[in-house]
């Protein structure tokens, strides 16, 4: 969950500048208490992420990169509403993304994003987890304090293509106090919004909100669909606090609830077989980011 099948909060802000050639790296363990399902059973879910990504100028008004990022998820299950003892234990997504973006000299910023996705239960078949398709956007500093802009993802998933819209903003509203997007925009889904106060120059904290949708495909031997999908869709609300160590490094620390949960199974052919609701799920994670 969590951008990540629980969600998997990332820290990287959407941002358009960057100075020569940059080296971002973060890692970020993610977990959750027991929680409940609205027909029974309990769950909890054990989360690592790791990101690593390369942005180059290729000149002023030019910059490409290259992301990977690299997630597993374990579930432990006490009880369950499928009535099986293991409805699936472990998950795993591996993520290649090519970001482009340009600058105009009037202020206006272009950006397009390609994304493949390999998505799945562990064991599951590699060449039937792709998940590919990318974001583009617009946006124009309308002021040195404001940046709004509109763009779109267009993903074909494991059994479906699927559309989304998205806004970009980031609005200094004043010297401490911002509201921006604090996620990045990707097959799971588009990037929210965090309202942030920086207290000092090294410690900010903030609050925000996002949609988010992961697929996974399901190994031969699965209980409840061999071959099949998982599709799980949540709604995490957040506090975050951000500590800068170094003006390179970050401690990153996150604490909410997911709300809306829903886990829904789809056969071998893209029908579903049912879907079960969770009741607000907590979560709670770090990261330690570091660019070079």
């Amino acid at each position: 969950m969590l951008k990540s099948s629980l969600l998997t909060l990332l820290l990287a802000s959407i941002g358009f500048a960057h100075a020569g050639t940059n080296v971002d790296m973060t890692i970020t363990p993610l977990g959750t208490p027991k929680f409940d399902f609205d027909d029974g059973g309990q769950a909890r879910l054990e989360s690592l992420q790791a990101n690593f990504g390369i942005n180059h100028d290729i000149n002023q008004r030019h910059n490409i990169g290259v992301n990977l990022q690299v997630a597993r998820e374990t579930w432990h299950f006490d009880q369950n509403p499928w009535k099986v003892s293991e409805p699936w234990k472990q998950l795993e997504r591996v993520t290649f993304s090519v970001p482009y973006r340009y600058n105009s000299q009037n202020g206006w910023f272009y950006s397009a994003t390609f994304d493949a996705s390999n998505s799945k239960e562990k064991n599951a078949d590699t060449k039937e987890s792709w998940i590919y398709g990318m974001n583009a956007s617009v946006a124009h500093a309308f002021s040195p304090t404001l940046l709004l802009g509109v763009g779109a993802g267009v993903y074909r998933q494991l059994e479906k293509t699927q559309g989304f819209p998205f806004l970009i903003i980031d609005w200094k509203i004043t010297p401490s106090l911002t509201l921006a997007n604090p996620f990045t925009v990707g097959p799971v889904g588009p990037a929210g919004l965090e309202l942030s106060w920086a207290l000092t120059p090294q410690f900010e904290i903030g609050a925000g909100a996002a949609m988010r949708q992961f697929q996974y495909r399901l190994a031969k031997n699965n209980p409840l669909a061999p071959d099949g999908v998982l599709e799980e869709q949540y709604a995490p609300v957040f506090l975050h606090a951000a500590y800068k160590i170094q003006p390179n490094w970050r401690l990153d620390a996150y604490t909410g609830v997911a709300a809306g949960g829903k886990f829904t199974i789809l056969d071998s052919n893209g029908n579903e077989l049912n879907n079960e609701k969770a009741k607000k799920i907590p979560f709670f994670g770090f990261a330690i980011n570091g660019r070079f």
